[in-house]
């Protein structure tokens, strides 16, 4: 197993990947974080109802609030590169030699799997220090007290980066299961962010009950630690049970696929 992590790793530790999906993350974490302190206290309907308050940048875990607002960026990138790692395997004609290389197929899945958690999860670390180095470097220029910052800073840094790993890794399984359905990244990414991003969003208008209980909602409570509808508990819940669905799904079409080109 361990040697088919590797295999998949150094595929993986590509410039282009590094900077497309590692450096973007770090880049989406200061960019959401310069926007909420500079959008701070605004109201109102579509992206401002997002913004945290002046009193919440000042609180204790305020250094990190601009992850909230970056996850679902930080999502999309996940979705798009396991979506890519997972199609591109198809398109080459890769998956053939891996396959007889590798002959259990289950052993090739799951060394994708913990190679795309690795680079994921270095994603997410880059991305939530780089949203907590820009907050403590513009929140003078915002006039945003820092003093309340030093208490259980290292607590609050650890529960934001696990927060947001657990949320973008569902976002990555999604991208994963989907890819391995179409075998195309271009359909897999259209897919899952439509869905998420803007069918729940329409379902919202008429069934929120519902929509509250699916993956989009549920990634939302999961990056923030829990929303006033989703509890974090419930949000561990249904995250992990979406993503074992996808392991599932994405475990039987590879096991049952006949590999012919």
């Amino acid at each position: 197993m361990m040697r088919v992590i590797k295999s998949e790793l150094i595929r993986l530790l590509r410039p282009s990947f590094i900077v497309g999906g590692i450096g973007l993350m770090a880049a989406f974490g200061v960019l959401a974080t310069v926007i909420g302190f500079s959008a701070a206290g605004q109201s109102g309907a579509g992206p401002a109802q997002y913004f945290p308050s002046e009193t919440a940048l000042a609180a204790s875990d305020g250094f990190v609030s601009g992850l909230a607002l970056a996850s679902n960026l930080v999502g999309i990138v996940a979705l798009a590169f396991w979506a890519i790692a997972v199609a591109s395997d198809y398109g080459s004609g890769l998956i053939r030699l891996l396959v007889q290389a590798e002959p259990k197929r289950y052993r090739l899945l799951m060394g994708k799997l913990g190679a795309l958690l690795v680079f994921t999860i270095a994603g997410t670390l880059a991305a939530t220090l780089a949203a907590a180095g820009t907050a403590y470097v513009i929140a003078p220029a915002m006039d945003v007290s820092r003093s309340a910052w030093g208490t259980d800073t290292l607590v609050t840094l650890l529960e934001a980066f696990r927060n947001l790993s657990l949320s973008t890794v569902v976002w990555g399984i999604i991208g994963f299961t989907i890819a391995t359905i179409t075998r195309s990244a271009g359909v897999s990414i259209a897919l899952g962010v439509g869905y998420v991003v803007v069918f729940e969003n329409m379902l919202l208008a008429i069934a929120k009950d519902a929509a509250d209980w699916l993956p989009g909602a549920t990634l939302t409570a999961l990056a923030s630690g829990g929303t006033p509808t989703i509890g974090f508990d419930t949000a561990i819940a249904l995250g992990g049970a979406y993503a074992l669905a996808g392991i599932i799904i994405s475990s039987l079409i590879v096991q049952r696929r006949e590999i012919t080109y």
